[in-house]
């Protein structure tokens, strides 16, 4: 196995605490997007997955400029030469496995939570690694609220168009699509479009892996057990041996 960049970086933002006056602001985690190597592939660089946090006035549903994420404003205006107050790494570590090189790896995930996704397809897609040359398929399901919130799309694009057979790219954009029920389109509809595969692609020994907020997987859960159960198969029994054969990956917040 290769180890992951440790998936998070704490980010100290300038001001003062409003809440503890005299003290600092309380540290903001964001999601590591890389393998250890970094942007240059030197080991000296590192990118976060930073979603800007903007809010809306209910009256107007315009934006609120007088109220902003105090931190992701803060990184997403910075400049080059900046100063930022960082601590860590922190968090779990996450595991590509790379010991069958042409093994199938099922990613889903919502907003930022693709980050490691995107370090695993760099590893896979990008790097020159000597003793691994990825020959198998990585299947990525994206779910973001609409076409402008898709993070590093022009690279998942790129990788689709230089790499058809090994690399699949769906997105669910619960505000432009429909399900097939006519209600919007969140990730769970999308996977569940593709479930006769993703189930035969999981006994055939896929890896499937999850991240992003952690109110995804109840939705993911209810349509992996009614997909189970149209087949004939007992979802607890199917969890528990997915779980034991490590093919099962969960990072959520």
């Amino acid at each position: 196995m290769i180890i992951m960049q440790v998936r998070l970086i704490d980010v100290i933002p300038p001001g003062e605490n409003p809440k503890k006056p005299g003290s600092p602001h309380n540290v903001r985690l964001y999601s590591i997007a890389l393998m250890r190597y970094g942007d240059n592939f030197d080991g000296k660089t590192t990118s976060l997955c930073v979603r800007c946090a903007v809010y809306y006035d209910p009256d107007t549903a315009k934006e609120d400029p007088s109220k902003q994420g105090v931190c992701s404003n803060f990184l997403c205006n910075s400049k080059p030469g900046d100063k930022i107050k960082i601590t860590g790494p922190s968090g779990k570590i996450m595991l590509l496995p790379e010991d069958d090189p042409n093994a199938t790896h099922i990613m889903i995930a919502t907003g930022t939570g693709v980050a490691p996704f995107r370090g695993y397809l760099r590893r896979m897609f990008m790097e020159s690694v000597p003793k691994f040359k990825f020959g198998g398929l990585a299947w990525l399901f994206l779910g973001v609220a609409n076409t402008d919130s898709l993070l590093y799309d022009d690279e998942f694009t790129k990788y689709h168009k230089d790499y058809p057979d090994n690399f699949r790219y769906e997105k669910a954009l619960n505000r432009e699509q429909k399900n097939r029920s006519g209600s919007k389109m969140y990730v769970q509809d999308k996977t569940e479009e593709y479930r006769d595969e993703i189930f035969k692609l999981l006994d055939n020994g896929a890896h499937i892996y999850f991240c992003g907020l952690k109110g995804m997987m109840p939705g993911i859960q209810d349509t992996l057990k009614k997909v189970a159960e149209q087949r004939g198969e007992n979802w607890e029994d199917k969890l528990s041996q997915l779980k034991k054969n490590k093919q099962w990956h969960v990072e959520v917040y």
